[in-house]
């Protein structure tokens, strides 16, 4: 399948495995590499990296993103799954694992809690490399946050997507 789709023009793949288990990834990880796509090694969000009482602390988080980097992924994706990964808890899995690995990070969210935009701006502060959301009418509850409101939300801000990679151009009010 991986062949035929690199083949056929897809250059960027996701590889995720429901219980973050990086042995089961193996296949499909090795199978894009082979292609020469993009390969996205993605951590599904489990629960509250703060709950210290359980094993999805951010050790558990880190542990699994030196496993993809180990087997050569190109990006390192944070899949919230749920919806679950609050503002906090994105901005320190960005952060860290940015700084464990090395690799640019891709925050994926969906809205169930009605709170993704929240932890979505949270991930680009700590300097998520690449956010979802979706159109207006197709976002919120199971699919992404609404994509106009995180524009509105980074108008005039150094990542604001508006201005990005074109340095001729300036917000108002921006030196």
């Amino acid at each position: 399948f991986v062949r035929q789709a690199a083949k056929n023009g897809i250059d960027v793949f996701r590889v995720f495995d429901s219980l973050n288990w990086v042995e089961n990834m193996r296949v499909a990880l090795d199978a894009v590499l082979e292609t020469g796509a993009l390969c996205e090694g993605a951590i599904c969000y489990t629960a509250d990296v703060f709950d210290h009482g359980r094993k999805y602390d951010l050790r558990y988080y880190v542990g699994i993103a030196k496993q993809l980097r180990k087997a050569g992924v190109h990006v390192l994706g944070i899949k919230d799954m749920a919806g679950l990964c609050r503002p906090r808890a994105a901005r320190l899995l960005v952060k860290t694992l940015k700084e464990e690995t090395g690799l640019p990070i891709h925050f994926h969210t969906h809205d169930t809690s009605g709170a993704a935009a929240a932890a979505v701006l949270a991930a680009i502060e700590a300097g998520a490399d690449a956010v979802d959301g979706a159109l207006d009418s197709m976002s919120g509850l199971t699919s992404q946050p609404n994509l106009t409101a995180l524009v509105a939300a980074l108008a005039g801000d150094e990542r604001d997507p508006r201005w990005i990679g074109d340095n001729s151009r300036q917000p108002a009010g921006v030196d």
